[in-house]
């Protein structure tokens, strides 16, 4: 009986560990949610066991987290145009539940040792975001502006000026308007001042990447 309360501790320390780490970065599956998951994916796994001691398949119940959860996760995809965010929030729920069936299963250092593991992850990628930000690379540039080539013309130069090269360009008119995507390779603190720059144009009615 003492055992059951030492999964229910750690489950709600390792997840809660996990999901304040997305709550203050503003992720959609929080601290409550991870909670949630690790907690009741340790209690199916405990149930597993207890089925498997009764005679059944203690292995129906566990296969059935790791798709079940899945559906969770797919929650907090989010695709806007050509970006896709949430996958790394995704794929941290699922491994929250791992997690709860470690717990579950007994194996506290392996569930510990997980959760030290993502966490070191989820903050090292933080951390190379910020050091690519003063790299040049790949990214495509999406505006929308007035309908006219000239217009485009100007804001190709504009950028150009900035030196920065551009790869490729598509334009589209939908909503009488042009909308522009434009391949390039640029520092964030490129993007920022070209930002600026095409913001103040009265031509130019939007800007993101």
């Amino acid at each position: 009986m003492d055992d059951i309360f030492i999964k229910i501790f750690l489950a709600l320390v390792l997840g809660g560990a996990l999901g304040l780490e997305r709550q203050y970065h503003d992720k959609p599956a929080g601290f409550a949610t991870n909670c949630l998951i690790c907690l009741g994916a340790m209690l199916f796994t405990v149930l597993s066991e207890v089925m498997g001691e009764a005679g059944g398949d203690p292995g129906r119940i566990a296969a059935q987290i790791v798709t079940g959860v899945g559906f969770i996760g797919a929650g907090s995809i989010l695709r806007d145009g050509n970006k896709i965010s949430g996958l790394t929030t995704a794929a941290g729920v699922w491994l929250v539940a791992a997690i709860g069936m470690a717990v579950g299963y007994g194996q506290y250092f392996w569930a510990a040792l997980c959760a030290v593991a993502i966490l070191i992850v989820q903050l090292a990628v933080r951390k190379t975001l910020k050091l690519v930000e003063f790299v040049k690379h790949y990214d495509t540039f999406y505006l929308t502006c007035e309908p006219r080539w000239s217009v485009v013309d100007k804001i190709i130069k504009q950028i150009e000026a900035q030196n920065i090269s551009i790869l490729k360009s598509e334009v589209t008119k939908q909503d009488n308007r042009f909308h522009v995507s434009l391949v390039a390779t640029f520092t964030g603190h490129d993007f920022q001042n070209i930002t600026k720059e095409l913001l103040e144009m009265p031509e130019v009615y939007s800007l993101f990447k």
